[in-house]
């Protein structure tokens, strides 16, 4: 498994509840319009104000998305797709609507079961 997470900050100011619909119902679907399916396409949203978060305040990002691919090479067929001509731009056209750029982050993970 290959294992994607990206750390998302909405728009300054977009609320909390803005950024979460227009990234589950518009930003989502144009994903999967210009690419397949990743294997695993989980969206978290920080819970601000919950009693177990510690330091939550501090953090500079609103979602964390899981994408799980059965290897790299499957991630690396999504990501073309992603960043074909006319993908990339549309992609990065909707982002804009909605993400600070600024604080978009990308890490690969390895999972231990």
């Amino acid at each position: 498994m290959f294992k994607v997470l990206v750390f998302l900050k909405r728009k300054p100011g977009m609320s909390r509840k803005e950024f979460r619909a227009y990234y589950e119902t518009r930003h989502t679907a144009l994903i999967a319009e210009v690419a397949p399916p990743p294997g695993t396409y989980r969206r978290n949203y920080l819970m601000i104000g919950d009693a177990t978060n510690v330091g939550a305040e501090d953090l500079d990002f609103d979602a964390v998305t899981e994408m799980e691919f059965a290897d790299r090479g499957e991630y690396g067929r999504w990501f073309a797709a992603l960043t074909a001509p006319g993908s990339r731009e549309r992609l990065e056209a909707d982002e804009s609507s909605f993400i600070d750029r600024q604080k978009f982050r990308v890490c690969v993970v390895e999972v231990e079961e």
